[in-house]
């Protein structure tokens, strides 16, 4: 294995799934959320290694925006992480023989849960976690895979919602490292023009919200009470650095569709 590869990590992935054995029990935290899992759906819903037991409220939001149009879906109870966290020294690097590795790699883990979600008859692949996706699209092209607005947006019927939101798309520079394949952005125009009323100031990402100035660009460019994501990094830089004194809502797309539903 090449020396820029975490091995230990490797190990973990195989045996547990997860990138770190402290990491809790998926099982226990969709029991406890009442989220199905294991069962027998058209859609198996990936959350990303570390995002379930991260974000259990919005997976929760997202399962109720499905409910409610009697989606057939599943999350699974055993889930192995993509790799992506294997790549960040090849990546610093430079290193396409440990890039391409760390590839191998993510085949490799990728394809037991593909293996797992068929067994339950699932046709296709449902992601949530946005550096997973480019990393499913690139190993296996061949099979049914999509970013989550792509099922809201198929489920969803219009909607009035007289709201004005910023909304912050993100930059995916990293997942552009992990793989050649585009982020699936349009499916989140799809929702939005869906809800009857809704204004839309687009905020730009000319550098990555995990740095100082692409940090700054994205709070400071904000121009409503509500802000809406769909990448869960970039949710979850929003949450801790947008100061609580400007009363601003932190929203990931599938509350903000809950919220136009509640409406």
């Amino acid at each position: 294995m090449h020396p820029l590869i975490d091995r230990e990590m490797v190990d973990t992935i195989r045996s547990t799934g997860k990138t770190s054995k402290s990491l809790p029990d998926r099982e226990d935290i969709l029991r406890e959320h009442g989220l199905p899992y294991d069962r027998e759906a058209d859609n198996a819903i990936i959350t990303g290694c570390q995002i379930l037991s991260m974000l259990p409220h919005v997976l929760s939001s997202l399962s109720r925006v499905l409910n409610r149009k009697n989606v057939s879906y599943t999350f699974l109870s055993e889930e192995y992480c993509c790799g992506n966290y294997l790549y960040r020294p090849a990546i610093k690097a430079r290193d396409e023989d440990a890039m391409a590795q760390c590839r191998e790699l993510s085949k490799e883990f990728v394809e037991k849960n593909i293996l797992k979600a068929k067994t339950l008859g699932a046709k296709r692949l449902t992601i949530f976690c946005s550096p997973c996706y480019p990393i499913y699209k690139h190993a296996f092209p061949e099979e049914d895979i999509v970013f989550y607005p792509v099922v809201i947006s198929e489920v969803m019927g219009k909607v009035r919602f007289r709201e004005d939101i910023d909304y912050y798309a993100g930059c995916y520079k990293l997942h552009r490292k992990f793989s050649p394949v585009p982020m699936d952005l349009k499916s989140t125009d799809q929702v939005f023009s869906k809800m009857e009323g809704l204004n839309v100031h687009r905020i730009s990402a000319p550098k990555c919200c995990f740095t100082p100035e692409g940090l700054s660009h994205m709070t400071e460019s904000i121009l409503t009470r509500r802000m809406v994501h769909i990448c869960t990094g970039c949710y979850g830089q929003a949450l801790r650095n947008v100061p609580p004194d400007k009363g601003i809502e932190v929203l990931m797309l599938p509350e903000l569709v809950e919220r136009a539903y509640d409406i």
